[in-house]
């Protein structure tokens, strides 16, 4: 796989930030072997993580617009793409989450096996929990991947696909055997081991319930698939047995290798979306291209909910007084729809250069746990859950307490007043959610069709007036295992559904 990945890289597409040197970069090419440190491999892996996920451009270039989040600015006449719904097979952020995951796993694959050599179990048992966070992505993607055969380098140059809940079952099975071994490390793991763990800093108990909490969020994907709930409640009861439970408040997995305010140093989202390092009057070209969405200014505004100042900031970057944000869909750019006129990425997201960067929040994880209460899955108090994930989310763009929000006259956010919970509970996790992880909000939509009155595109060339399903596979695919990815049939981003999405 990995050197399928390099000969493609070398294409010059352009949209391929895995192929350039990012932080902490250690070359782990398994045809040309380095003895590297595992430690190393691990820290650089997890940075890595961060960069090709909730932190890259590939999770939100698509998936803010699809979702009603972000649009596209005046800026720059770009983005055809992602207003049409029209995309090839060479789009660039579907290559980049591609390429970027898999290049990720080898070097957690490199670290399972030197953790199983040196019988180090701390690296295997995050080496396996990191593996399911990738495999489950690319599956959440694309559907059926290279899986089994995917990490074999030139033992496999061409691997098969396997079919993607096949891979889904696999996964929660190793984040079964993850989470034992990460109980069984709860105050053992050595300093030295742990100095190279830049989310967890060594809590084997946090791991614990990072690795159960992905399984969660696995299982609750396929909650509408019927005839599935004795599978899901079976897979619960396992996680009820390891005893460690879910993130908590506090707990959700972020990392931190020690971003600062430099050049190639700073946090991989505040750098995408944010500012360079001389600071606001340097944004970058990301901060000036995407702007706020029309459909969620309306919906923080008319819910009085405090969250708007800090997702969104008003006018001209916060120089101005209200705020503002344009309809999804127009490729003729006016001046309305200029960074000076329009609400732009907020401060509660673009805390700092040196910000942590999360990879499952703990409000997310309550949000889950809510749901799966709410469906019986769990025990708890699904009230509690729901209104505690709320605060949480409060709390991460310190927006201050949630009390009033929670118990105003609305259905869209008051426990008594809304007669459809699940609806409220995926409602409050769409809005908790903008900025954080788009990706999880598209799969949420995919599943729920919550929230059900988001815009589809209004582009003169979205023929097809659906958000899609799924992403293309790669043009490298076709070139360098044609016959394996031929074998999936025509794809279609608006009529081939991941097994989970029967929407």
């Amino acid at each position: 796989m990995k050197s399928k990945l390099i000969l493609f890289c070398s294409a010059a597409v352009a949209f391929l930030g895995s192929c350039t040197k990012n932080y902490l970069d250690i070359n782990t090419n398994p045809n040309s072997p380095t003895n590297v440190a595992p430690g190393l491999v691990l820290t650089n892996a997890l940075n890595s993580t961060a960069t090709n996920t909730t932190g890259s451009v590939n999770f939100y270039q698509f998936a803010s617009g699809w979702i009603g989040y972000w649009n596209y600015s005046g800026a720059v006449a770009a983005f055809a793409e992602e207003r049409s719904y029209q995309f090839t097979t060479n789009y660039g952020p579907a290559v980049g989450i591609w390429n970027g995951l898999y290049n990720n796993l080898e070097d957690y694959d490199y670290v399972e096996k030197q953790g199983n050599t040196t019988k180090n179990v701390f690296y295997t048992a995050i080496a396996k929990t990191m593996k399911a966070y990738d495999f489950h992505n690319l599956v959440d993607v694309f559907g059926n991947i290279p899986y089994d055969d995917a990490l074999k380098a030139t033992a496999s140059i061409r691997p098969k696909y396997d079919k993607d809940q096949a891979i889904y079952e696999d996964l929660a099975k190793k984040l079964d055997t993850a989470a034992t071994l990460f109980k069984g490390l709860i105050g053992k793991v050595s300093s030295a081991d742990a100095s190279y763990d830049i989310m967890y800093k060594g809590d084997a108990q946090k791991w614990g319930k990072f690795a159960n909490t992905l399984k969660l969020r696995i299982l609750l994907r396929q909650s509408q698939i019927p005839g599935r709930d004795a599978y899901i409640k079976g897979e619960i009861a396992k996680i009820t047995a390891n005893g460690l439970g879910f993130i908590g408040v506090g707990e959700g997995g972020s990392v931190n290798p020690g971003y600062t305010n430099s050049a190639n140093k700073q946090n991989p989202y505040y750098a995408t979306f944010g500012y360079t390092p001389a600071g606001k009057t340097a944004p970058t070209d990301n901060h000036r291209y995407y702007i706020a969405s029309l459909y969620a200014i309306n919906f923080y505004q008319n819910n009085n909910d405090p969250r708007l100042g800090y997702l969104y900031t008003t006018i001209n970057d916060g120089a101005g007084t209200t705020y503002s944000g344009s309809r999804f869909g127009p490729t003729a750019q006016s001046p309305q729809d200029n960074p000076q006129n329009r609400s732009a990425i907020g401060t509660g997201l673009l805390k700092g250069a040196d910000m942590a960067q999360p990879i499952i929040t703990d409000f997310e994880s309550l949000f889950l746990q809510a749901e799966a209460a709410q469906r019986g899955y769990i025990t708890g108090s699904v009230r509690s859950l729901y209104e505690s994930a709320v605060q949480q989310s409060f709390t991460y763009l310190g927006a201050g307490s949630a009390s009033d929000y929670l118990t105003m006259p609305s259905a869209v956010s008051n426990w008594d007043q809304a007669a459809d919970k699940i609806t409220l509970i995926m409602t409050q996790k769409w809005a908790a959610m903008n900025g954080i992880n788009d990706m999880e909000s598209w799969a949420d939509f995919r599943r729920l069709n919550i929230p059900a009155d988001i815009p589809v595109s209004d582009n003169p060339a979205a023929i097809v007036r659906t958000i899609p399903v799924r992403m293309l596979y790669p043009q490298s695919e076709y070139n360098y295992n044609p016959d394996n990815v031929l074998a999936q049939g025509k794809i279609s981003q608006f009529t081939s559904r991941i097994f989970w999405d029967i929407n």
